[in-house]
């Protein structure tokens, strides 16, 4: 990976990721979940757009936390996820071709 090249995510993306890592760090779990219901969707108190969301699914940077029910979708960061938001220059290698080292 070429560490000049710029990210691949975008601004909102990486917002949403950076939010649900310093939630998770400071263990404030209900508020390091993205939660959807329809349309509209959250990272704690701070909304997000479904295309937010469709993107870092994409990414293969969060998880279904398997607790939907009544049209909620609770997601929450994966391990891929935590290193993207630690540097939003990361892709996950299995995507892109590459061999995890």
């Amino acid at each position: 990976m070429n560490p000049d090249s710029p990210s691949h995510l975008s601004v909102a993306a990486q917002l949403v990721l950076a939010r649900m890592l310093e939630a998770e760090q400071a263990e404030r779990l209900d508020d390091a979940e993205l939660v959807c219901e329809g349309r509209q969707c959250w990272v704690g108190l701070e909304r997000t757009s479904r295309a937010v969301v469709t993107e870092l699914l994409r990414e293969a940077l969060i998880r279904d936390t398997g607790e939907s029910g009544k049209g909620v979708e609770r997601y929450t960061l994966n391990e891929d996820g935590r290193r993207a938001a630690l540097d939003p220059r990361y892709k996950v290698p299995e995507l892109y071709g590459m061999n995890r080292g």
